[in-house]
């Protein structure tokens, strides 16, 4: 009887290490990784960091490996990347198709709105190279530019819109919107306030408001942290919400990994 068990023993441990050996070739190394997908290993072991990847270490002699699901991880990190999706924004929507493509629904309208201030900037310098060809005196073109112009209806529809934002009633949002942003899935905002403004805390006061061109800035401040909704109002018409984090001894900083297209 004592020879059975033993040898039963012996089965056990030897499919173990059967079983070991199969799983440690079907896992790649980091190295074997960044050659498949054309990324350095600090990359990678950054992303770990960050907590939107895992390895396999089975000692802590033996190298890091990956196993085909977090290869996958990486491809989809790699890929919201090029979208221009910062990593805290990936780490929120990487296991949800659905919540990706809100996100990539908002990066599309950044981008649009983006052009569309290159747009009306290229016409001003042609304006002005035009003058400059001609031996003119440039500063007489456009002089409402060097001026400050009329922001109050900009500084209204802003601060409307980020008080609906605020109180939660996104289905008022709706009027203020260009056609763009109606396209954005119905429960877009509902996600972005749970994902974004809700682990702020308390809300406690707005700040002043600030206009840069055609964006109006809003300071919200919050228990634990402050949020800046950025506005983009043009021609009586949002094309854009921004949200970028702050401390209330800090200001926001344009392009903060912490913010969040709407």
């Amino acid at each position: 009887m004592k020879k059975t068990e033993k040898k039963l023993d012996i089965d056990v441990a030897s499919s173990d290490i059967i079983r070991m050996v199969m799983q440690m070739n079907e896992l790649k190394t980091i190295n074997e990784v960044c050659k498949m997908l054309n990324m350095t290993s600090r990359t990678v072991r950054y992303y770990e960091q960050c907590g939107l990847i895992k390895t396999i270490r089975n000692n802590k002699t033996s190298s890091r490996r990956l196993d085909e699901e977090n290869i996958e991880r990486l491809r989809k990190i790699r890929f919201l990347r090029k979208l221009r999706l910062t990593l805290d924004e990936i780490s929120a929507v990487i296991d949800s198709e659905t919540k990706a493509a809100e996100m990539i629904y908002g990066k599309a309208a950044e981008l649009k709105a983006e052009i569309r201030t290159l747009i009306e900037r290229i016409g001003w310098i042609e304006e002005v190279l035009a003058v400059a060809e001609k031996g003119g005196n440039i500063y007489s073109v456009k002089q409402e530019l060097g001026q400050p112009s009329d922001n109050t209806e900009k500084l209204r529809i802003a601060a409307e819109c980020t008080n609906l934002l605020l109180e939660r009633r996104f289905s008022e949002l709706k009027p203020y919107l260009n056609s763009d942003m109606k396209m954005l899935p119905p429960d877009f905002f509902e996600a972005a306030w749970n994902i974004h403004i809700k682990p702020c805390g308390k809300f406690i006061s707005v700040g002043e408001q600030s206009v840069d061109g055609n964006t109006v800035t809003n300071r919200l401040v919050f228990e634990k942290l402050g949020v800046v909704v950025k506005t983009e109002v043009c021609g009586g018409i949002v094309a854009g919400m921004v949200l970028q984090y702050f401390k209330e001894t800090e200001s926001p900083i344009q392009g903060t990994p912490k913010g969040e297209k709407l």
